[in-house]
This record gives structure tokens, sequence and C-alpha cells, in this order.
């Protein structure tokens, strides 16, 4: 295969989750008896829920089921009580591993046997914790990926970091026609909740949950069947943003500061990175946009104007699962596919891919849908948290 003509390709999808949902109506009621001091700040919560556009949620803590007071990470704990950030580490250092395994498994169940044994890549993307020897070994060992197989972790780069992932998987196969790289992406952003009762902390806290997504990423050749063929890649910056979102590690975890002024900001850079990545391609009829909180996908849809059809992927992640960060993109298009294996599409589709992180950033991909028309089963998997599945991640508790 020519190295210079190779175009690379979204092989397999896998997404997973934790095993602790949320109701986003019950966890509203939660943190409103935790505020039952402060009825006026209670009330504004329960409208700031109302219109999340979430219904629910999941996490690796089982918080949101116990009394408001017996919980360490309510808003509303005093300092010195709070879990610190070696604690929160702890518990990413224990649970991370096994949610990012089992999306791994999906996506490489979805190549057939010896899936594992055709990695030669693997990139880790995560910002919502660190340790060493890190998430990429625990992963690589628990999937029995060969011993010489080449790691990379993109960290702290927020909601958008799936692109530079596959971005740099893409790069790679373009290099190395014959590599395959798996791209793992998790994020538990509910260990990270803030004993802080100002209000962007609790918007924070209404929005972001916990979950994994992998790709496999390869040579796309008509073998393949069903894949999603990267075409192109666009990263723009807007300027004198770099305080509108922020992430920063703290005494008692990762502190978010997140301006009002996001949803329009994106608004703003969103037509002009969509121009820079089209350049000449034609408008796409299919979008997956990443749903960061229901005001910046209604700006997303007023700037570009979309339908509510072509924003409904994204809605739909948002309300099944709330912000995941990193992962979220991926659940976009893996919802996205579910609805194109639907409709058995007979010729391939474009799709813009985009999403946003600190800087402010954008990050979208040109991709091209290709199908044999084949119906596909479809299931997103729960994480398995038996005995055995736990083994390769250690063992700390708070």
């Amino acid at each position: 295969m020519n190295a210079q003509r190779v175009a690379p390709a979204i092989l397999a999808l896998g997404t997973a989750v934790p095993p602790y949902v949320v109701n986003q109506a019950h966890l509203c009621e939660w943190l409103a008896e935790a505020l039952r001091e402060q009825p006026a700040l209670a009330r504004w919560l329960r409208s700031l829920y109302r219109f999340s556009g979430i219904e629910t949620r999941y996490s690796v803590l089982p918080d949101a089921s116990l009394p408001v007071d017996a919980s360490r990470f309510v808003p509303t704990r005093p300092l010195e009580d709070a879990p610190t950030t070696a604690e929160r580490m702890a518990i990413y250092e224990r649970e991370a591993p096994l949610v990012a395994i089992t999306a791994a498994r999906q996506a490489l169940g979805e190549l057939g046997i010896d899936a594992a044994a055709s990695i030669t890549h693997l990139v880790a993307v995560s910002c919502t914790g660190f340790f060493a020897p890190g998430l990429d070994l625990v992963v690589a060992h628990a999937l029995g990926l060969r011993p010489d197989v080449k790691r990379t972790l993109v960290g702290f780069q927020g909601c958008s970091a799936a692109f530079n992932g596959t971005r740099l998987a893409a790069d790679i196969v373009r290099g190395q026609p014959d590599a395959r790289v798996l791209v793992v992406c998790v994020e538990l952003c509910s260990i990270h909740a803030q004993p802080a009762l100002d209000r962007v902390n609790l918007t924070v806290t209404s929005l972001f949950a916990d979950g994994a997504a992998a790709c496999v990423i390869g040579a796309d050749h008509e073998e393949h069947g069903e894949r999603f063929v990267l075409d192109a890649f666009n990263t723009s910056f807007a300027t004198d943003t770099d305080e509108a979102m922020s992430w920063r590690i703290g005494d008692h975890g990762f502190r978010m500061t997140l301006s009002p002024q996001v949803p329009r900001m994106v608004g703003g850079l969103a037509p002009l990175a969509v121009d820079a990545l089209l350049a000449g391609r034609p408008r796409p009829q299919r979008w997956a946009v990443h749903p960061g909180g229901p005001s910046i996908v209604d700006q997303v849809v007023q700037a570009l104007d979309l339908t509510e059809e072509q924003a409904e992927p994204s809605r739909a992640v948002l309300r099944q699962h709330g912000n995941m960060s990193s992962p979220t993109i991926l659940f976009v298009l893996h919802e996205l596919r579910r609805r194109m294996r639907e409709e058995w599409l007979p010729a391939p589709e474009a799709i813009v891919a985009m999403a946003f992180g600190p800087g402010l950033v954008a990050e979208l991909a040109h991709l091209t849908y290709v199908s044999e028309g084949i119906a596909f089963p479809f299931a997103r998997n729960r994480v398995d948290t038996s005995e055995e599945s736990r083994k390769p991640a250690h063992s700390a508790h708070l």
C-alpha cells in the first residue's frame, strides 16, 4: 500500500459507562436537600437542573444513593472534610482503568478474533487523573496487547481531546499504513465535585459525568465494511479567551472555571472553524457536535443553521449521559452510527464532528461514513465490576 495515498479510518467503536446510574431529577433534589438552609440557592438549582437537557448520568461514586449528609462529595461539605486530591486520584487509579478497558474491549470485539494482536499503537486520553505506571500500561496489560505496543498519553486537554488522540492516530496510519491504533478516552469528572457553593461550581456539577470510549484507527480498505474515513482535521483558537474555560489542579481535586459567555464564544468560533475545515467541500447533512451543555448545542445550531434533527444525536447523548468530557464526541459518533445503520444507507455520508475545550479551542474533523448496508447489533456496555475484571487495576480505597 502506498504510504502517500493511504486514508486513515475509524474501523471500530466502543463505549462504556460506570455502574452507578444517576437520575438527574433525583440528583437535583438530593443537592437541594443539602442546600436546605439556603432556599433561594436551592430554587435556582432546581431551575438549572430543569433546563440541563439531561435525564441520566453515570458515576463511579455511589454517593447520590446515600443520605446527603453521608457524602464527602456534596458541595456543602466543609473543606476540611472533603476528599483531598490524593484521595480522588486513588479513586481514579482504581476505577478509570475498568471503564476504559470495557470500552476498549467493545471496540476490539467489533474487529473480531485476534484484534488485540493487531494493535501496534495505543493512545490513552484523559484529563481527570494521573498515576504511574499509568493508564496506558494498565489497559495494555488487561487487553493482552503485544509488549512492543507503542504508547502515548494525551493529557489535560479537556472536552476536545478525543480529536487530539484520533488526529495523532491518523498521522501514524498515514506514515505507517500497516499500523492499527487503539485510542481510549476515559474521564471520571464526578470525582472532582468541589466543596463550593458558587454558581459556576454548581453549574459544572449539573453537567459533567463519567464514561469512556474507544476506537481503532487503521488504513481505509473496503474489506473493513462499515467505517468512518478520516478525511481532514482542523484546529481553531479564539483570541482573548484563555480564562473562559480552565481546568486546574487544587488541593481538593481539579477545579473548572467556566464563563457564562462560553456558549456565545462557541457560537462565534464554530462557523469560522467549519469554513476552514470544509475548504471547498460540500456542506454535509450529518453533524456530530460535542454536547458540552444545552446552551452550547443551541449556539452551534443557531450559528451553523442546523435543524433539530441534525442536532438530535448530540442532544440524545447529553440527555442519556451528560457531558463526559473527552469520550463524549465518540459517544455522539456511536449514536450517529446507530441511526445511520437503521436507515440502511446505500451511499457514503459526509459528517462534520466538533468539540470545544480550554483555550478556547475548537477541534473538528471531516469524516465519511461508509457502510455495506448491513444492519449490525448495537449495544452500549456497562462496566464489568467483577473481581476478575478488577485484577489489572489497583485497589486503593478512600
